[in-house]
């Protein structure tokens, strides 16, 4: 098959996110579900893509997930894998969904937004491992964000396990305040003096309780909070996270101009 150039953005992404849903794919390019449908299948049978099936207890048809083929990996030169049915990718693609409607959101907005994955994160070796990272660029400014997606299923603390919420939240008070973002600025191509963090929980009950342990271990306020269904409803303006050090209920992550 003859490549359009549509296709190959299609491809890079998939091999940045490892894998992606039709519906993901349609929202990052603008496409009518139909036509990527049809591109969809194009490029599987040219074997740039491979699909699997994703269970769901919903009705009507479970959603495909599709993943770099080996006619993309012989054009990029890059390997790409074939994502494993697990809880971890479940929650990955929730993070996926979160990037997406960020980027969106920064589109519409006049504002480049780059990403930065879980998965590419976890293969370079960092210590600590948010759910995303971002980079907000307007102009010649750009702002450096991590993404925490709560989804409920985390201990928020306790006196026998090390891998809670608090103990993940010091860690990035550790971070933050010995600015250990050397990775991200390289990453990104920009030199960041500091990063903000952005917690979206899955409801206003469950970020009121992270707040309390937030308000003990950020004492720089640069943790901002948000629950996910304000997120999802609001565009990047929109003045809808706390900061629990600084008391702030509708602070923005930036400013309308």
């Amino acid at each position: 098959m003859k490549l359009q150039e549509r296709d190959k953005q299609i491809l890079q992404k998939v091999f940045m996110f490892m894998c992606l849903r039709c519906l993901q794919i349609a929202e990052l390019f603008d496409m009518h579900i139909k036509i990527c449908q049809r591109r969809l299948r194009a490029l599987v049978k040219g074997d740039y893509l491979r699909k699997i099936l994703i269970p769901t207890t919903e009705s009507g048809r479970s959603p495909y997930l599709y993943y770099p083929g080996k006619s993309a990996e012989e054009l990029f030169g890059i390997q790409g894998y074939k994502p494993r049915l697990t809880n971890q990718l479940s929650h990955q693609q929730k993070n996926t969904d979160l990037l997406i409607h960020l980027k969106k959101s920064a589109d519409r907005a006049g504002i480049k937004c780059s990403l930065l994955p879980e998965h590419l994160i976890r293969i370079s070796g960092q210590t600590l491992i948010p759910d995303g990272t971002l980079a907000l660029t307007r102009e010649s400014k750009s702002a450096l964000f991590f993404l925490e997606n709560c989804a409920g299923t985390e201990v928020i603390k306790s006196p026998n396990y090390n891998e809670d919420i608090e103990n993940k939240l010091i860690r990035y008070a550790e971070i933050f305040q010995n600015n250990e973002i050397r990775f991200y600025c390289k990453f990104f191509e920009y030199n960041f003096q500091r990063f903000r963090l952005l917690y979206i929980t899955n409801s206003g009950k469950r970020l009121d309780s992270i707040s309390q342990i937030v308000k003990k271990h950020d004492s720089f306020g640069f943790i901002y909070m948000a629950t996910k269904s304000a997120f999802l409803k609001n565009n990047i303006f929109a003045p809808i996270w706390s900061i629990p050090t600084k008391n702030e209920i509708s602070a923005s992550i930036i400013k309308e101009r």
